[in-house]
């Protein structure tokens, strides 16, 4: 694995201050972050608790400006997220707002992030704003917020259960809607002083809007002639009084479904509504286009990054314990050729593309025969389970059928492909694999701690555009338990085809063999999947086409999900790559990435009914 002179080197403070570098990158990433969030001491940022009319508890991040009191009461904004979000993805809205004299109350909807689990639509005391109405509820109840200058807003599904506790109150002041449409129910006076914001390229257009073109049909549709009450209404134009609450405003910037949550063009529109439907002290008020939120975005990237960086360092180092270094084994023997490599590659591309058609026998077999839900509750994390499954049982199978085939008459053995720890058949240590598993928990144990301090010190996490880590609640901790073993199994497939079948030759050096592997086993895994996507988003960027869109659009939500998955599975490859050039066998590797994958699908995917 020409890693024998790096683990044997005689200076061996190299990985020490790599590890320091890393940690302290992170560390100064998260103080970065958290400043941005708090604007310099200017807003403070509080993590409080509250719980919806059914008892079930709602976590929130409460944005206080400073100086707001008893005495000096300031104006109050609930924010409500999308349904594959948790809180943090609301905090670009959030900062912006509470930099400009409002409070805000950023929640993790019921069944999002650390808030509790919502029942079943069915059951008698279901919340369908996922505790939106008694996030408005709470946010009135603090001393230094103006009851009488309350608004709500949100994105996407947290858009409509906005636009559902809004309908219902008319004491409320503002409603900001991005990532949905108003409806039919709403009139000229109700909600008050609504902004609908849409992406031109929003993914959900059919389902939100029954349009195809939002900028050409949805100002002359039936819900906009109701809601607005005005003939040939217009885009970017204001109709109605902020006065009396009948303002009425669209906006269609030209971004995507999540883009909205993230559009600087967007967070400006919403600053501009709010101080007419709030007002807010003018001395408090910033220019809408001095926006500070990207930094803290970046920041958690730069985070995370640097967090998985850290593990690089740290595996080196346990690596030249003699405990771990027990681990070792070194079988070069075997590399395969630009032309299988091709073959390979496409092979695992096709089966990769059975993502769209698994999901949908899933979703049958779940409405018609059983209620999955019921045994693994985390629907979007059981179509991504359910995909890796088939894609790795077909995969093992065809391995299986090459290695005795092409492999084994050419004298390739298991051991050389990273698989056996002897050299004929398949033979699988115990105190070897119980190594390779403690390697992999300690490993992953650093990750989780530093991302955790950072929870626990700033109120913020790992994460960009989407969320990637959070601490794991009691609840889900169990849903970790549940699904590791699945996603541990294709783990330890996927690193058989990567650093096994697929193993291309050593460069002259380790840096340079780490590297070139890197690259091919990212390209094997994400190709197909930006490939896929390219399918996607090419017709919808030149013509507005949408092609998968699926039942009343299931397969929206789905694809939207590969971009952080794709992201996944390019630092997990680089990881696994490392981990088996240390080791040599593919265990250690994709233990310690099955661990990191289920942490991101358990703390970051939501817990409830798929609105499909």
């Amino acid at each position: 694995m020409n890693t024998a002179t790096l683990i044997g080197a005689q200076k061996k403070c190299g990985a020490f201050l790599c590890l320091l570098a890393c940690t302290a990158v992170s560390a100064a990433s998260i103080f970065t972050a958290s400043l941005v969030q708090r604007d310099c001491g200017r807003v403070e940022v509080r993590d409080v608790w509250f719980a919806n009319q059914g008892g079930i508890p709602v976590r929130a991040k409460l944005f206080v400006p400073a100086g707001a009191s008893g005495a000096q009461r300031v104006p109050g904004m609930v924010y409500i997220h999308g349904y594959q979000n948790n809180r943090e993805t609301g905090d670009a809205y959030s900062i912006e707002t509470a930099r400009r004299g409002i409070a805000v109350l950023n929640i993790d909807a019921i069944g999002r992030g650390h808030s509790g689990i919502p029942g079943r639509p069915d059951e008698p005391g279901f919340d369908p704003t996922y505790g939106g109405t008694a996030a408005v509820a709470y946010l009135r109840s603090l001393e230094f917020v103006d009851g009488a200058r309350v608004g709500i807003m949100g994105h996407s599904l947290g858009a409509e259960m906005a636009y559902k506790v809004a309908l219902n109150d008319p004491s409320l002041r503002a409603l900001v809607l991005t990532g949905y449409a108003y409806t039919t129910q709403a009139t000229p006076e109700m909600p008050r002083n609504m902004l609908m914001i849409i992406g031109k390229y929003d993914e959900f257009r059919a389902r939100m809007t029954g349009t195809r073109d939002i900028e050409r049909e949805w100002m002359g549709s039936a819900a906009t002639a109701k809601a607005l009450g005005a003939a040939d209404a217009k885009l970017a134009t204001t109709y109605g009084d902020f006065a009396k609450g009948t303002a009425r405003r669209v906006e269609v910037p030209p971004v995507t479904h999540v883009q909205e949550s993230h559009s600087s063009e967007a967070i400006a529109q919403t600053l501009l509504w709010l101080r007419a439907a709030l007002a807010p002290a003018g001395d408090r008020w910033i220019d809408e286009r001095s926006q500070t939120w990207m930094i803290k975005e970046y920041a958690t990237l730069f985070a995370m990054l640097a967090g998985f960086a850290a593990l690089f360092p740290l595996a080196l180092m346990l690596m030249r314990t003699r405990f771990f270094g027990a681990l070792r084994r070194d079988h070069e023997r075997y590399a395969c050729a630009a032309r299988d490599y091709v073959k390979f590659t496409a092979v695992n591309g096709a089966l990769m593309w059975l993502y769209l058609p698994l999901i949908l026998v899933l979703f049958g077999v779940h409405k018609y025969l059983v209620p999955i839900d019921r045994a693994f509750p985390m629907m979007m994390v059981n179509a991504i389970v359910w995909w890796l499954l088939w894609v790795n049982v077909i995969g093992l199978l065809l391995f299986r059928r090459w290695f005795r085939k092409n492999a084994s008459p050419r004298g390739v053995t298991l051991a050389d492909l990273g698989v056996s720890f002897a050299e004929k058949g398949l033979s699988l240590d115990r105190g070897a694999l119980g190594r390779a598993a403690l390697l992999a928990i300690v490993l992953f144990a650093f990750m989780y701690l530093v991302e955790l301090a950072a929870e626990k010190c700033a109120l913020v996490n790992y994460r960009f555009v989407y969320p990637f880590m959070n601490d794991l609640t009691a609840y889900r901790a169990g849903m970790f338990a549940l699904y590791f073993p699945f996603v541990l199994f294709c783990l330890v497939v996927t690193g058989i085809f990567l650093h096994g079948q697929m193993r291309r030759p050593a460069e002259r050096g380790w840096l340079g063999t780490l590297a070139a592997r890197s690259g091919y086993s990212v390209l094997a895994l994400c190709l197909p999947l930006v490939l896929f996507l390219m399918m996607q988003y090419v017709p919808l960027f030149v013509n507005g086409f949408i092609p998968f869109t699926g039942p009343n659009g299931l397969f929206v939500v789905f694809v939207i999900n590969m971009f952080p998955m794709i992201a996944l599975f390019a630092l997990t490859a680089v990881l696994s790559v490392w981990m088996h050039q240390l080791t040599g066998t593919v265990y250690a590797g994709a233990g310690l990435n099955a661990l990191i994958i289920t942490w991101v699908l358990a703390s970051s995917q939501v817990i409830a009914p798929i609105p499909v």
